[in-house]
């Protein structure tokens, strides 16, 4: 039967990732969800946003039953600024890429010695004021390399160079550390869970570790990674920890501030964000599945939210399209049952159109999948 025949229901989910320099996940998911609706008025279409514990997963868990929170903190630069964290029942969800991430350098000008995780450290105490069991901190987008020095010393903890005096919370002051108290962290946190979500498992030091993977993104010299590499390795000593587990160099090495300053956990991003959004019951009696980012690459596979959709959608049986704003690979994709790929710059012509008009394309993909999908 030809996706044409307007008589049969046919339920489809849409479940998306944002499309980053264009549209969050909310807006182009529902984009997509008008056009299969347009073409099959008669269908049940569902959507699920979802992310994989990157920028925009707050916004994603705000959709899905978590209340916003004002909170007071402080940028990567520790200038003071207003941000949200997330509430729900006796868990709360803090996104470090709202709080002191790369989008909130001023004029975003980088700052590889001096950007902090500070900030973060004052949203884990406003969690904490809610009176929360759980806080649950998506480490990604950050602007940082301090190892989450400033998130600990924000709760408490006191790091200080050989002569004992107390080191800047960076990567600058971090290059000092000799000594860690952790004895005067917040006691709240004795009582509290907390867990770095991630999609990130590169170790703490090393080639593949987060001075020389993500340094130079956030503004490191060549000379400055090395120098910041072997902090890191004397920090991971600090803070007992192994600096080749893997996620201990996400974010800056704040998955290994939580580990080992906060006796924390580290889990992967995208299945904690379905299950939060309730991916599994949405995807219950569905005919056809429908994800997709911005850019699908050789790493989409790899810890992405969409391809934890994929899969998920696999295992049940369900066959899957993609809508992207571009496509460099499509590796994989018929193991995981995609039939469909959609490029949005196949549609527009060119990137800055299928970036400029990525609503309007999403609609017009999604019509078409409509029409042209047999089901």
């Amino acid at each position: 039967m030809n996706g044409t025949n307007q008589t049969a229901v046919h339920r489809v989910l849409v479940a998306a990732d944002k499309f980053k320099g264009s549209l969050d996940a909310a807006t182009a998911n529902a984009a997509i969800a008008r056009g299969l609706n347009a073409a099959l008025p008669n269908a049940e279409v569902r959507v699920r946003s979802v992310a994989d514990g990157g920028d925009g997963t707050l916004a994603v868990l705000l959709e899905n039953g978590f209340a916003a929170v004002p909170v007071e903190v402080a940028g990567p630069t520790l200038l003071p600024r207003q941000s949200l964290i997330g509430h729900r029942g006796d868990e709360a969800f803090i996104e470090l890429a709202e709080i002191c991430g790369l989008v909130h350098l001023p004029d975003r000008r980088l700052d590889g010695l001096h950007a902090s995780t500070w900030g973060l450290g004052l949203a884990v105490r406003a969690a904490l004021d809610l009176g929360v069991r759980r806080i649950h901190i998506a480490i990604g987008g950050s602007a940082s390399t301090d190892g989450g020095l400033g998130l600990l010393a924000a709760l408490g903890a006191i790091a200080t160079d050989a002569a004992g005096q107390v080191i800047t919370n960076d990567a600058a002051g971090l290059q000092k550390a000799a000594a860690l108290d952790l004895s005067p962290l917040d006691p709240r946190l004795q009582d509290a869970e907390i867990v770095a979500v991630t999609d990130v498992v590169n170790p703490l030091t090393g080639p593949q570790g987060a001075a020389h993977v993500y340094g130079p993104q956030k503004g490191l010299t060549p000379e400055q990674v090395l120098s910041v590499d072997a902090a890191l390795q004397v920090w991971a000593g600090l803070l007992q920890v192994d600096p080749n587990a893997p996620g201990t160099g996400a974010a800056g090495g704040v998955g290994a501030g939580i580990l080992g300053g906060l006796g924390g956990l580290l889990t992967p991003g995208a299945p904690f964000v379905l299950d939060a959004v309730g991916f599994d019951v949405a995807l219950a009696g569905v005919e056809l599945l429908v994800t997709g980012e911005g850019s699908w690459d050789e790493q989409s596979l790899h810890g992405k939210a969409p391809a934890e959709v994929l899969r998920r959608a696999h295992e049940k049986g369900i066959p899957a399209a993609i809508v992207a704003g571009r496509v460099a690979s499509r590796e994989g994709l018929a193991e995981l049952g995609v039939r469909s790929v959609t490029a949005l710059v196949d549609l527009a012509g060119s990137p800055e159109v299928a970036m400029r008009d990525a609503e309007r394309l999403l609609e017009a993909a999604g019509a078409e999948l409509g029409k042209t999908w047999a089901w």
